[in-house]
C-alpha cells in the first residue's frame, strides 16, 4: 500500500501538467467597440421627440431675440447717459431733450418725459419715472418669461415619451414571454431614455438663459433708477446743482 501511494503522488503532478496543456485557452477579448447613431437615436423618441425638437427651436429663437434686446445700448447708452449727466448740471432740460429725441433707449425716453415736464410737481415727476422704470422692466421680464416655459416644458415631456416608451418595452415582454430576446427589451428601454435625455439637454440652457437675463434685466432696472435720481438732482438737492453750476461756470 505504502508503495502504491507513493507511486499515485508522483503521477499527479504529471497528470495536472498533461490536462492543462491540453485543455484549450480561453481568451476574454474586451475590444468591441460601438458608435450611436445620435439622429436615429433622437427620432426613435416618435412624436415626442419631434415636439421636444420644435420647443428646443423655439428656446433658440427667444434666446437669440435676448441676447440681441437686452443690451446696455437698449437701456442705458454710456454716451447718451453721460450728456444727460453734463445737461443736469448745468439745468439745460432743452439739451436734454434734444439729446433724448435721437435715441429710442429706456433711458431717452424718461430723459425726455423728465425735460417736458419740469413744471408739474416733484412727487408727481417722480412717480412717472419710477412707473416707467416698472413698467420697463415688467416687460423685459415677459418677453425672457418663454424660456421658463421652454425650461419647464421640455422635462416634462421627455418624462412622458420615457412613460410611453416603458409601457411598449413591458408590453413585449408581456407578449413574448420567456422566450422573448433581452435585445429587444435593451432597444424599447433606450427608446424610451432618449427623450428624457433630449428634454434635459433643451430644458438645462433654456433655464440658464431665464435667469441670466432675468438678472441683466433686474441690474439695468436698478441703474435706470440711479441715473433718474442724478437727472432729478435739482429738485432733491438744488444748492448741489447751483454749486455745480458755479464750478462749471
Amino acid at each position: 500500500m505504502k508503495r502504491l501511494f507513493t507511486a499515485l503522488s508522483s503521477l499527479m503532478p504529471s497528470a495536472f501538467l498533461m490536462a492543462q496543456s491540453s485543455s484549450p485557452t480561453v481568451e476574454i477579448q474586451s475590444n468591441a467597440t460601438g458608435s450611436i447613431d445620435w439622429v436615429a437615436e433622437v427620432l426613435k423618441g416618435g412624436l415626442t421627440s419631434v415636439i421636444l425638437l420644435f420647443v428646443g427651436f423655439v428656446g433658440i429663437v427667444f434666446i437669440i431675440e435676448r441676447l440681441i434686446v437686452v443690451r446696455r445700448n437698449n437701456f442705458i447708452p454710456k454716451r447718451l447717459e453721460s450728456t444727460l449727466r453734463n445737461c443736469t448740471l448745468k439745468s439745460d432740460y432743452n439739451g436734454i431733450q434734444k439729446a433724448c429725441e435721437k435715441d429710442q433707449s429706456v433711458l431717452a425716453s424718461m430723459g425726455a418725459y423728465i425735460a417736458t415736464h419740469t413744471h408739474i410737481p416733484f412727487e408727481i415727476l417722480s412717480f412717472g419715472v419710477t412707473d416707467m422704470i416698472s413698467r420697463a422692466v415688467s416687460r423685459q421680464h415677459l418677453r425672457t418669461y418663454p424660456l421658463a416655459v421652454v425650461a419647464t416644458i421640455s422635462p416634462l415631456l421627455g418624462l412622458l415619451g420615457t412613460i410611453i416608451g416603458m409601457i411598449e418595452a413591458f408590453q413585449k415582454v408581456a407578449l413574448m414571454g420567456d422566450t422573448g430576446d433581452a435585445s429587444v427589451l435593451a432597444d424599447s428601454i433606450g427608446k424610451a431614455l432618449i427623450t428624457t435625455a433630449l428634454g434635459l439637454i433643451i430644458a438645462i440652457p433654456s433655464l440658464a438663459s431665464y435667469h441670466y437675463f432675468k438678472s441683466k434685466v433686474n441690474s439695468f432696472g436698478i441703474r435706470l433708477e440711479e441715473t433718474v435720481d442724478t437727472l432729478m438732482s435739482p429738485w432733491l438737492h438744488p444748492e448741489a446743482t447751483k454749486s455745480a453750476q458755479d464750478t462749471t461756470e
